[in-house]
């Protein structure tokens, strides 16, 4: 398992691992922009090998050059992420954080020294702070692969004519795949580099990288997911797969209290299996044992995503009444300036101050229960 984080976000985001799921993990390194002990565990600097004209005259390296000679004491209060996950700004990322500007940056090396780490393993899996991997699904999906052959999969993202696997989903690259990349790399290092530095995204270089080597993408969303657990659209259906139906190994831009949320019930679904039972979650599932328990009664200080202003209400009481009388709705929104949202689309939301949310619990668990069946939906290979 290859752990990506950042200076920036380190003290908000990677402490919650050490509690939950690097317990899992046989076999893991951290990378950052920053060498340093934390917590216990070694954070390895993953741009040391970026060539060192780059590091000492490049403006993304600015914060890298702060941090050398001052370490993360030197960091300011605006330049910290904070405990949230939000989605990053349009297309082209948080281009504004000095942290965002080094990440790009962090995938080729890290690659090379994890294959110099661990080079004799079957898999290996990237990622980052703000996602959750469903240990055992991980497991039963890589079972169906096999480890001897180029593999490179995971949520399909295109920029230009590159198409690669999207790093916030998490993604797995076999042996023989990480090494043809990696003897790639190591071949065109500084067009590569060349290439990072007019790039914005360090999952596309990665995947060019790969592509180059002669490894395709394996497409496998949603099985692999770049979306919040509590922003979901269970209805879609894309590139022919129904994401309520699909086994799910990952979700993306959670805060650590839901990391650590997913992590213990992951443990105790766990030891609920019976021998024989199928060692994975569904989405379908996740909604059902995860979802519902957690939308039994309304939440103070909870944006559960309601969307379609219904007019002021006084209450979210009186805001519940608006809901109940239109059929479709699921589930409704209350804040402070008096305004009613609802939806149709059934939710769980985050944590939001000065909004009230509430849910009909017949009609979310109907949702469930009316769902067409998912026979003949599973795994992509």
């Amino acid at each position: 398992m290859i752990l990506k984080t950042g200076s920036t976000e380190l003290k908000d985001k990677l402490p919650i691992h050490f509690r939950t799921t690097l317990r899992c993990y046989p076999n893991y390194l951290i990378f950052s922009d920053h060498a340093e002990r934390y917590g216990g565990e070694n954070i390895i600097d993953a741009l040391e090998e970026v060539h060192a004209s780059i590091k000492a005259e490049h403006e993304d390296f600015a914060l890298y050059r702060r941090l050398q000679r001052f370490g993360r004491i030197s960091l300011g209060e605006s330049e910290l992420s904070g405990p949230a996950s939000l989605p990053q700004d349009g297309k082209t990322g948080m281009l504004t954080n000095p942290g965002w500007k080094l990440d790009k940056w962090k995938f080729l090396p890290m690659i090379r020294r994890t294959l110099e780490e661990y080079p004799d393993k079957k898999w290996y899996v990237l990622v980052e702070t703000d996602t959750y991997i469903f240990w055992s699904t991980l497991l039963t999906y890589l079972a169906v692969l096999d480890p001897s052959k180029p593999y490179y999969t995971g949520s399909q993202m295109q920029i230009g004519d590159v198409l690669f696997a999207h790093g916030g989903s998490g993604f797995a690259i076999s042996r023989p795949a990480l090494e043809k990349a990696v003897a790639q790399y190591l071949e065109h290092k500084a067009e590569f580099e060349d290439f990072t530095s007019s790039h914005w995204a360090g999952d596309c270089v990665l995947g060019k990288v790969i592509k180059d080597s002669g490894t395709s993408l394996t497409w496998a969303w949603p099985i692999w997911l770049g979306i919040d657990i509590g922003n979901m659209d269970y209805n879609l259906t894309d590139y022919g797969h129904r994401l309520w139906c699909s086994p799910t190994v990952s979700y993306h831009h959670l805060s650590p209290s839901t990391v650590e949320d997913l992590w213990h019930f992951e443990q105790e679904w766990i030891a609920r299996q019976d021998t024989g039972s199928p060692a994975f979650l569904r989405h379908k599932d996740i909604y059902a044992e995860f979802i519902l328990p957690r939308t039994s009664k309304p939440r103070r200080n909870w944006d559960n995503h309601a969307d379609e202003a219904r007019g002021p209400a006084a209450s979210l009481q009186e805001c519940r009444g608006i809901c109940e009388e239109d059929t479709s709705c699921l589930q409704y929104s209350h804040s402070e300036d008096g305004t009613c949202l609802t939806t149709s689309r059934p939710n769980l939301g985050q944590a939001s101050v000065g909004i009230q949310s509430g849910w009909l619990n017949e009609r979310i668990s109907n949702f469930y229960a009316q769902a067409a069946d998912c026979e003949g939906d599973g795994w992509i290979k």
